[in-house]
Formats: structure tokens, sequence, C-alpha cells
């Protein structure tokens, strides 16, 4: 049987434990309930080791055995994530900036996709009127107009260019300003659903 320690407290469990969970979860000879017994032991552990375990069995031929392994690989990442202390919490909100600069930046990117589209609707015309224009001289204010507009499509296409440089560099600072070594290179869509106090 699997030995039980403080689950609160992942300093009580060594290399050496790992070890032997791993062995346990690939041996035919475990239990199915000892094979439930360590997947809920590593769902409440929030070490990388729990993590990797638990990834590492939700691959192997035994994993339909434990039918709520999804839910203790949730309930893990969730513990492993989770913010221990002032430090942490910090970049945890800065990994969510991360992740709402990049949402940011995709708007920005969708409006300058629909500028440019603006743009070549509008430069088209401007041939065509300028075609018509020797056989029609009252097409010279609808000419002016359609000017008018590129040069105020041109003007927001441009705009939103600068705001993107703008985004990407805040949001490169804001990255690398995190200090949590597991938070560091983690994707923001990991921790979507973590919620703040005070976040709408």
């Amino acid at each position: 049987m699997v030995e039980h320690k403080d689950i609160q407290n992942p300093k009580d469990y060594s290399e050496k434990d790992y070890q032997r969970f791993d062995y346990l979860l690939f041996s035919d000879d475990t239990p199915q309930k000892e094979l439930e017994e360590i997947c809920m032991m590593l769902a409440h552990l929030p070490t990388k080791e729990a993590k990797d375990l638990l990834e590492k069995f939700k691959n192997s031929e035994r994993a339909g055995e434990v039918d709520w392994l999804e839910c203790a690989i949730d309930e893990n990442e969730f513990n492993y994530l989770s913010p221990e202390n002032d430090q942490e919490e910090r970049d945890f909100l800065a990994l969510k900036m991360v992740g709402e600069k990049d949402d940011l930046i995709v708007h920005l990117l969708g409006e300058c996709d629909k500028h440019e589209y603006h743009i070549q609707k509008y430069e088209i015309e401007l041939a065509a009127l300028r075609e018509l224009l020797p056989e029609n001289p009252d097409l010279d204010s609808n000419i002016s107009a359609i000017h008018d507009i590129i040069v105020w499509e041109k003007g927001h296409l441009e705009e939103s260019g600068q705001q993107i440089e703008i985004e990407e560099k805040i949001k490169a600072k804001i990255r690398a300003s995190i200090q949590t070594e597991r938070l560091k290179n983690l994707d923001p869509m990991d921790i979507e659903h973590f919620h703040f106090d005070g976040e709408e």
C-alpha cells in the first residue's frame, strides 16, 4: 500500500518516493485501488514531479482504470500553478497580463486587416473614377472624398501598427519581469481559469 504522508507538504516526498510512484503506476501487479490512491495523492502535490507523472500515466494502458484521472490532472495543475507568496501572486498577475496583451494585439492586427482591405477597395474605386473623370467632370468631388477616406484609413492603419509595436514591447517587458520559475515560460492560456479578486 501507498504510505500516506502530509499531503499538504510536498517537501515530505523525495525523488525516491516519485520513483516508487512511477514504478507502481506502470506495474501490472498494482491493484486498481492503489492506482487511484497514488493519483489522488499526486493530484494534491503542487510539484513538477507530480504533474509530469500524472501526464505520463495519462498515456499509459492502465489510465482507464482511474475514472477521474482528468479531474486529478486538473486539480494537480491548479495546485501546481497556484501562487504561494506575494512574489508568485505578482508574477501570476503578470502572466495574466501577458495573455491580455496577446488578445489586444490580435484585435489590433484585425483592425489593420480591415484598414488594408478598405484601402484596397477605395483605391480600386478611385482608379475607376479617375478614368471616368474626363467624360464626367462632376465626379471630381467623388474623387476628392474617396481620396480623403483613403488618407484617413492609412492614418488609422499606421496608428494601429504603431500601437502593436508598443504593446509587443510592453508585453516582452512584463514577461521578462516574471521571476517564478514555473511561470516564466508558461502559456497564459494555461491559467485562463484562474481568477483574481476584483477581476471581472
